[in-house]
């Protein structure tokens, strides 16, 4: 058998294989076989069924976030968005990117403040200034995510959004 190691270091294609055990349920006759399995396989296997998405938003839509969320992810009848991680992209072009209140996901379409149990995650006004290209982290919180409803960006209706560029949202979610 040849030494695994001293083959080339490759990039992976969605239909190549990859070397292993197959190992068998525990407390069965059967033996360990090697198998091939493939990558999208295991790419699938890994993620879990999380899914990602990435809504790029207009300097206008930036600017009216206040008034106008942005649905993120389409509501799914029955079912409900829970967020597992996000982030957003600022993509500079003139001056800096403020924000006079926390930015959030959430199932509503207007936030008329921060105290309810929808917010699923949140950027603090405290990140507000950004002065280039920069990516803030959403800190996830404790939530109540609604039924059949879409996830939507936003903020509270008095804040002011400003700044010159666009914004990228990603986020990984699963439909539970």
């Amino acid at each position: 058998m040849a030494i695994v190691n001293s083959y080339p270091m490759g990039t992976p294609k969605g239909g190549d294989l990859l070397i292993g055990t197959s190992v068998p349920a525990p407390n069965s006759n059967e033996k360990a076989t090697t198998r091939n399995f493939g990558v999208e396989d295991v790419a699938a296997l890994v993620s879990r069924g999380f899914l990602e998405v990435t809504k790029t938003l207009t300097n206008a839509e930036w600017k009216a976030l206040p008034t106008t969320s942005i649905i993120v992810v389409p509501g799914v009848t029955g079912k409900r968005i829970q967020v597992v991680s996000a982030y957003v992209s600022f993509i500079f072009a003139s001056p800096s990117f403020t924000f006079t209140a926390d930015l959030a996901l959430s199932n509503t379409t207007t936030l008329p403040n921060f105290n309810g149990d929808g917010i699923q995650a949140r950027i603090p006004q405290s990140f507000e200034d950004i002065d280039g290209n920069e990516v803030a982290v959403f800190e996830l919180e404790a939530t109540k995510p609604a039924l059949s409803l879409p996830l939507r960006f936003g903020t509270l209706g008095t804040a002011t959004n400003a700044g010159g560029g666009t914004i990228a949202i990603t986020v990984r979610y699963q439909v539970i």
